[in-house]
C-alpha cells in the first residue's frame, strides 16, 4: 500500500468525465462508527481515451492496488456498443460513451481495508494511471458511519452474580414445537448462570407471537425483533452485538436443536486457555430418532487446529461452540463476502487466528436434520459430441470455475484479510503466515501449495473434502480471463464470457418457476416475481413508486415522467421512494447527477429515496400503510402482490401506453392485458389514451365510463421546450431538412422504423424530395452516427441519441418531420417536432384520429400507417414547407412544455387523493 498525504474523506479531486467507473458490489450504505472492515469491491472501470495501466482504490489515505483490472466484460461492452441492426457490430468507432471501444477490458475487483471515522461519511476514490502516465480519478458514493446497536445492559432485576454465559439464538419462522423443545433444554442447563438473547429476523406476526408464548415471562430470555429481514448470517451478527459487556462467555444456539443438561457446563470446563471450544453432536430427525451417533466419520475427519483447512472448509459448528466475549472485538461486524458465508466459519477463523480452538469429543446436544436439508443433485445430462455441445460444456465449466473463484477463493481471501486487519497484534505469527498466503493469488507458489495440500487425504486428513481443487479451478479461471483481456481488445463473437460476480442467491429463481428449464417461461415468471418485503409498523409511511430499473442509456420520456411524478409528490410533504423491481445494471459513479440533468429533475435525490429492490436493498422494508404506484405492466403485478401484504386494497397505476401493444400477440401481451383487471386507480398519460381505455372498457372503465372517470385522471407529459424559428429564419435557409424519428432497436418496434424507412425510400424514388432536401434520422441508442443509402443516389444520415439541450437544437434546424407510433398514445416526439415549426407526419390509430391530432397543432399531419399513407403525408409536408407563417403559427402546440404545468397542484392533489383511497 502507498501512503497518500491527505485523507480520502477530506480531500477534493478533479473528477475526470472520461473515467467511467461502475461499482456493482462492495460499497456499503453504512458501517459502524470506528469499525475496521475489508470491502470486496467489484465493478467496471475504463477510460474513454486511453487504456488503464494501473488501478488503485484509495480509502482513508491508503491506496490499495486492484487485485485485477482490465478483465473482459462483454456485458458492459455490448451495453455501450449494442449489436447493430445493420449487421456491422464491432467495426468502426464506438459509441459516444465508448468512442475507442475500450470498455471490453474494464472488469476489476479489489479487497480494500477501511477504518470508519467516529462521525461523518467515508469516501473511496478510484485512481487510474493511464497508458501515457497521467493519473485520472473518480469518487465513489460516500457511505455513512452509524452507531453500532448497543449491547444490552445488565438486567437490574436479576439477583446474585452476573451470568457467565450469553446464549445467542437467531430465529425465523420457527417450528414452534421444535423451538419449545430447544428453549426447555436451555432452561434445563445445570451448573452455570446464563441469559439467552433471541433475535428474530422479521418472522410473521403470528410466528413472533408464538415465540413470545414459548419464552413466556422467564427474565433470563430477552427477545427482540429485527426491523427488517437480514438473513441468518446477519441475524447472528445482530444478536452477538447485543451481548452485555459483563458476560465473559458466549454460546450460539439454533432454533430447533435439543441440548443436554450439562452442555454449557462441560464446554466451560473444556475451554481452558483456548479462544473457542466446540463439541460433537448426535444427529437426529425431527422425531428424535438417531441418524448418526456423532457428526464425524472416516469420510470426513474433524479439524480444529489447521487454520488453512478451516478457511477452505470449516469443521466448527456454531451451535456446538462456546467462546470468549473478547473474540467479538475481532468478529464484529461480520464481513460482507462474495458468495454465501456462514457465521460459524467466520467465528472459527477469527478464534484460530488469535488463539487456539479446543474440541470436546463428546456429543452434547441433538442436531435436528430436516428432510429438506440434504443437497439434491441435478440429473446427468444427455451426452453429445457435436461442436455446439462441447462448446456449451466448456462454457458451463467456465461459469462454474468463475463461481469457484469469486464465491470460494475471494470469499476466503476476504475473511483472511479481515482477520489480519482486526486481529492486529493478537494474530499469532503462524496464523498470520497462513492468512497472508491467500493474498498471493498471482504467485505460482499459491497454486502449488493448494495442489500439495490435496495429497493430505492420502494421510487421513479428509476435513476439506478436496475443496483445494475448487480453489485451483478458480485461480485457473482468473488467469484465463486475464489472458483473454490481454490478447483481445474486443469480445470473441458469439460467446458470452464475463469477469464479474456470479448472480447472488437472491437473484436465483424460487418456487415453481425454478423447476422449469425453458428460458421464455423463466423470463416471464421472473419479471413479475413479487418483491421480498418486510412489513413493519416501525417503518415510516412511504409512497413507493415502482420502476423497472435505472439504466441511463434508455432514459427516455417515460422515465423522466416517473421521476418528475416522484419529485412533485415529495414536494407536497409526502415521503417518496423509487423502488426498482428488475436487477440493476452497473451504473457509473455519477449516475445521480446524470439523471438530475434532465428537465425538472434537479435535486431529485435530495427529496426522494431510492431502493434497488432486486439486489442491494432487498428485502425492502415497508409500513403496513404504504401506498404503491405501478409504472409498467409488470410493476403492476408486483404492486398488486405488495398491496396484498399491507393494509391497502389497491394501487395507483401510471399508464403511459396500452402495453399489450408493445409485445407480439401471445403470453406477454396477454399477461400485460391482465393487469387492467387488477384493483387499481389510473393516472393516464394524455386524454387520448384515457379515451382509448374508455371506448374499449378496459381497466377502471370496465364498469362504465362514469365509474372510470371518477377513478382516474389524465395529465400531459411535458414535451421538450423548443423556441421555434421565426418566419425570417425559416425563409433564409438555403437547404431544407427532413428529420425521421428512427429507432431500429427491438425495444422501439412500436415506432415502426421499418415502415418509416420504406416510406422514405418510396418518397425518394418518386422524387418527392428535391435536391435541396437533406434527410436525417434521430433516436437510436446505438451510440454512433451512420449513413443509410437510399434510391436515386440519396442517403439518410442517422444521428445518435442526443441530450435534451442538443436535441432541441436539432429540432429547430429541420423543416419536416416523420414520427410514427403504432399505439393509441400520440407520442411526444411528433408534438415536439410540431412545436419546433416542422410539418410533421405521424400515423392515426383508433382514437388518435387526424382530427384529434390536428386539434393539438395544425403542423401535425396524421395518415394511415401504410407506405402509401407515409408517402402521401411526406408529399404534403414537403409541399407546405415553404408556408413559413403556417409553420410558425402551428408551433403553438396545445400541450404542456413544463413539468410544473404537467403536474400542477390540481393534478398532484388529485393523485394524492387517489393514493389515499387505495
Amino acid at each position: 500500500m502507498t501512503e497518500i498525504a491527505t485523507t480520502a474523506a477530506a480531500r477534493e479531486i478533479t473528477q475526470d468525465p472520461d473515467l467511467d467507473v461502475r461499482v456493482e458490489e462492495g460499497v456499503p450504505a453504512s458501517l459502524p462508527a470506528g469499525s475496521q472492515a475489508c470491502l470486496f469491491i467489484t465493478g467496471a472501470c475504463f477510460h474513454r481515451r486511453l487504456p488503464i495501466r494501473r488501478l488503485e482504490l484509495v480509502a482513508d489515505g491508503q491506496a490499495t492496488e486492484a487485485t485485477a483490472h482490465g478483465m473482459p466484460r462483454t456485458d458492459v461492452y455490448y451495453k455501450l456498443n449494442p449489436p447493430s441492426a445493420w449487421g456491422d457490430s464491432g467495426r468502426g468507432p464506438g459509441s459516444k460513451a465508448d468512442p475507442n471501444r475500450l470498455s471490453y477490458r474494464c472488469g476489476f475487483w479489489a479487497t480494500v481495508p477501511v477504518r470508519m471515522p467516529a462521525t461523518g461519511p467515508l469516501q473511496i476514490f478510484v485512481r487510474a494511471t493511464l497508458e501515457d502516465g497521467t493519473v485520472s480519478e473518480a469518487a465513489l458514493e460516500p457511505f455513512a458511519a452509524e452507531p453500532s446497536e448497543p449491547a444490552l445492559p445488565p438486567d437490574p432485576s436479576r439477583e446474585g452474580a452476573a451470568p457467565e454465559i450469553a446464549v445467542c439464538m437467531a430465529t425465523y419462522e420457527p417450528d414452534l414445537e421444535l423451538l419449545a423443545r430447544q428453549v426447555e433444554s436451555i432452561r434445563a442447563q445445570s451448573g452455570v448462570e446464563w441469559i439467552c438473547l433471541i433475535s428474530d429476523d422479521g418472522s410473521s406476526p403470528e410466528a413472533f407471537e408464538g415465540i413470545q408464548r414459548v419464552v413466556g415471562d422467564d427474565p433470563r430470555f430477552r427477545l427482540s425483533r429485527s426491523p427488517r429481514r437480514a438473513g441468518f448470517y446477519r441475524n447472528f451478527e445482530r444478536v452477538l452485538g447485543q451481548v452485555p459487556a459483563d458476560v465473559p462467555l458466549v454460546a450460539l444456539s439454533d432454533q430447533d436443536d435439543v441440548w443436554y443438561p450439562d452442555k454449557l457446563a462441560k464446554l466451560r470446563s473444556a475451554l481452558g486457555g483456548a479462544q473457542l471450544v466446540y463439541s460433537d453432536q448426535r444427529v437426529v430427525d425431527t422425531e428424535g430418532a438417531t441418524i448418526a451417533a456423532g457428526y464425524w466419520s472416516d469420510a470426513r475427519t474433524n479439524n480444529h487446529s489447521n487454520l488453512a483447512s478451516l478457511l477452505i472448509a470449516n469443521t466448527v459448528t456454531g451451535a456446538a461452540s462456546l467462546f470468549r466475549r473478547d473474540l467479538l472485538d475481532v468478529v464484529l461486524p461480520f464481513p460482507e463476502t462474495p458468495g454465501q458465508q456462514y457465521h460459524d466459519q467466520w467465528l472459527a477463523v477469527a478464534a484460530r487466528s488469535v488463539g487456539e480452538i479446543a474440541y470436546l469429543d463428546e456429543p452434547l446436544y441433538d442436531y435436528v436434520q430436516h428432510g429438506g436439508a440434504a443437497l439434491g443433485h441435478q440429473g446427468a445430462k444427455e451426452r453429445g459430441d457435436d461442436a455446439r455441445t462441447v462448446l456449451r460444456r466448456a462454457m458451463d465449466a467456465a461459469i462454474g470455475w468463475r463461481t469457484a473463484y469469486f464465491d470460494a477463493y475471494c470469499r476466503i481471501r476476504l475473511l483472511a484479510a479481515t482477520a489480519v486487519a482486526r486481529g492486529g497484534d493478537r494474530v499469532r505469527p503462524d496464523a498470520r503466515r497462513v492468512l497472508r498466503r491467500f493474498e498471493s493469488e498471482r504467485s505460482p507458489l499459491t497454486s502449488l501449495w493448494l495442489l500439495a495440500r490435496m495429497s493430505r487425504r492420502w494421510f487421513g486428513h479428509t476435513e476439506t473434502q478436496g475443496a483445494e481443487w475448487i480453489l485451483l479451478q478458480g485461480l485457473l479461471w482468473t488467469r484465463a480471463m486475464s489472458v483473454l483481456g490481454r490478447i483481445r481488445s474486443r469480445p470473441l463473437p458469439g460467446i458470452n464470457y464475463d469477469a464479474r460476480l456470479p448472480p447472488r442467491t437472491t437473484e436465483v429463481l424460487g418456487g415453481t418457476v425454478a423447476a422449469i428449464a425453458h428460458p421464455g417461461v423463466r423470463a416471464l415468471g421472473t419479471i413479475t416475481e413479487p418483491l421480498d418485503l418486510v412489513v413493519s409498523a416501525e417503518e415510516p409511511e412511504r409512497i413507493n413508486l415502482l420502476i423497472p430499473t435505472i439504466e441511463l442509456q434508455h432514459l427516455f420520456g417515460g422515465y423522466i415522467t416517473k421521476f418528475n411524478l416522484a419529485r412533485k409528490i415529495a414536494e407536497k410533504g409526502r415521503r417518496v421512494r423509487i423502488v426498482t423491481v428488475d436487477p440493476t445494471p452497473a451504473l457509473p459513479s455519477a449516475w445521480r447527477q446524470e439523471v438530475e440533468a434532465y428537465a425538472g429533475l434537479d435535486g431529485l435525490f435530495d427529496r426522494v429515496e431510492v431502493a434497488f429492490g432486486r439486489d442491494r436493498d432487498a428485502p425492502v422494508a415497508v409500513n403496513p400503510n404504504d401506498r404503491f404506484i405501478a409504472t409498467t405492466w409488470w410493476t403492476a403485478h408486483i404492486a398488486a402482490a405488495a398491496v396484498a401484504q399491507t393494509d391497502r386494497s389497491r394501487f395507483l397505476y401510471l399508464i403511459q401506453e396500452f402495453e399489450p401493444y408493445t409485445h407480439p400477440m401471445g403470453s406477454w401481451a396477454a399477461y400485460a392485458l391482465s393487469t387492467y383487471d387488477l384493483d387499481h386507480y389510473a393516472l393516464f398519460s394524455t386524454a387520448l389514451l384515457r379515451d382509448f381505455f374508455a371506448e374499449r372498457g378496459y381497466g377502471v372503465f370496465a364498469e362504465g365510463r362514469e365509474s372510470g372517470m371518477e377513478r382516474s385522471l389524465p395529465f400531459e407529459n411535458a414535451i421538450t421546450a423548443v423556441e421555434p424559428p421565426s418566419v425570417a429564419e425559416l425563409a433564409s435557409r438555403e437547404r431544407k431538412r427532413l428529420l425521421f424519428y428512427a429507432r431500429p432497436e427491438g425495444h422501439g418496434a412500436r415506432n415502426m422504423f421499418e415502415l418509416g424507412m420504406l416510406g422514405i425510400a418510396e418518397a425518394v424514388s418518386r422524387d418527392i424530395f428535391g435536391p435541396e432536401w437533406d434527410l436525417h434520422g434521430i433516436g437510436s441508442v446505438e451510440g454512433r452516427d451512420r449513413v443509410v443509402p437510399l434510391p436515386n443516389g440519396r442517403h439518410l444520415e442517422l444521428l445518435s441519441k442526443r441530450n435534451q439541450g442538443s436535441y432541441a437544437e436539432v429540432l429547430t434546424a429541420h423543416d419536416a418531420g416523420l414520427a410514427l407510433m403504432s399505439t393509441p398514445h400520440p407520442s411526444l416526439v411528433p408534438l415536439e417536432m410540431a412545436s419546433a415549426g416542422m410539418l410533421t407526419v405521424t400515423n392515426s390509430f383508433e382514437t388518435k384520429t387526424p382530427e384529434a391530432m390536428a386539434q393539438l397543432s395544425p403542423n401535425l399531419i396524421a395518415k394511415p400507417p401504410s407506405i402509401e399513407g407515409i408517402v402521401e403525408g411526406l408529399a404534403e409536408a414537403v409541399a407546405g414547407a415553404g408556408d413559413y407563417e403556417r409553420r410558425v403559427a402551428g408551433a403553438t402546440v396545445e400541450w404542456s412544455r413544463d413539468w410544473e404545468q404537467s403536474f400542477n397542484d390540481e393534478v398532484i392533489d388529485r393523485v394524492l387523493e387517489l393514493l389515499d383511497r387505495t
